[in-house]
């Protein structure tokens, strides 16, 4: 088991030796920022301690400029207001609603697929002290919320893929079970988990089961589908080991059942 869940276990985090960006080393032409993971801002100021920091160059860092200023406009969709302040250049096109009551909102614009797949690399990076390709995500991540396709006008046709269940029930399962490898910060207020498997019909293929969470963010459209829709899903790394000292799923089917399908982080 990996874990990441103290001050000094984060500490030792910020002296990695690459980019988790792009994977090269730091020079002194080229050296080292500090990058918060996921942007600070996302949090109360009273929860911005201890944060997870990882190493980046400055341009590398730089690429994701345009979705880090959006993602601290998730903060006032996790914390709303009379007058919330929506994400950096997206617009609310519509609210969702069970019972008449909103339980979320539509949104255009929002690139939240490359926040999440940033948190994701930062992540891999952080507990198993490798670089982790954008390449090696993958597009079977659930999103906490839905999101509208700028071209079509249409919530994401990619957002509810067949194998979501299974997944969740994946991490929920090995969770029982002491059974994960997790990173902890911000007051508690991020949880990353993963575990890690192989394909039946590739055995060097190895994929890793992963949920984040901020905020309880299966909140902001809990109930788009009926019940509570967390974020989570898989990655590959094709041809390369599992990390050393991840944890392996377990091969033995659990007698557990769940009343969210969709919520990896289920109470």
């Amino acid at each position: 088991m990996v874990e990441i869940t103290t001050q000094q276990q984060a500490r030792a985090v910020t002296q990695l030796d690459f980019c988790y960006v792009c994977g090269e080393p730091f020079t002194e032409d080229n050296p080292a920022t500090r990058d918060h993971v996921p942007p600070r801002k996302i949090f109360l100021a009273e929860d911005r301690n201890w944060p997870l920091i990882l190493p980046a160059h400055s341009e590398c860092n730089s690429e994701y400029s345009f979705s880090d200023e959006q993602a601290k406009g998730l903060l006032a969709l996790l914390h709303p207001t009379e007058n919330p302040v929506l994400p950096h250049k997206t617009e609310q096109v519509g609210i969702v609603e069970r019972d008449g009551k909103p339980t979320g909102v539509l949104l255009k614009g929002l690139s939240l697929r490359r926040i999440v797949a940033k948190i994701l690399r930062a992540c891999h990076a952080a507990l198993y002290q490798e670089f982790l390709r954008n390449e090696d995500t993958s597009r079977a991540i659930l999103l906490p919320l839905p999101i509208i396709d700028p071209e079509t006008g249409d919530v994401d046709k990619m957002e509810l893929l067949p194998q979501h269940e299974m997944l969740c029930k994946v991490i929920k399962d090995n969770r029982s079970i002491s059974n994960v490898d997790k990173i902890q910060a911000y007051n508690g207020k991020f949880r990353f988990e993963s575990v890690w498997g192989s394909l039946d019909n590739d055995k060097e293929t190895h994929f890793g089961t992963f949920a984040i969470d901020v905020y309880e963010w299966h909140n902001l459209a809990s109930n788009f589908r009926g019940s509570p829709q967390g974020c989570f899903g898989m990655y590959r790394l094709n041809k390369s080991p599992i990390p050393g000292d991840a944890c392996v799923a377990t091969s033995i089917e659990l007698p557990h059942s769940y009343l969210e399908p969709f919520n990896p982080f289920e109470k």
